[in-house]
């Protein structure tokens, strides 16, 4: 990637998009259970990792499996890569 587009990526809190491809690409080898096939990795921003479940009840499942995920992005990437993960349910779908 050029230079201008890592500092425009950069400037929108985007700098790892290398990253998130990466993740992106290999979530389910990376994350294992009980997030692979649960789960979808969406954006890492400013050390934050946004995970999108696949239901509400995924949601709160996952939550509570946080620290094993953390873990996990420690040993593949380096601690302090990524400082935390938020996960937040599927897009709502209304039926008109």
């Amino acid at each position: 990637m050029g230079a201008l587009l890592r500092a425009a990526l950069g400037s929108m809190g985007l700098d790892k998009i290398e990253l998130s491809l990466t993740l992106m690409e290999e979530w389910d080898e990376i994350a294992g259970s009980p997030w692979a096939g649960a789960s979808t990795p969406l954006v890492v921003k400013d050390g934050e990792l946004i995970v999108e479940a696949g239901s509400g009840a995924a949601v709160r499942f996952l939550r509570y499996a946080v620290g094993d995920l953390s873990r996990r992005l420690d040993e593949r990437f380096g601690e302090g890569v990524i400082n935390s993960v938020v996960v937040r349910p599927p897009p709502a779908r209304f039926s008109p």
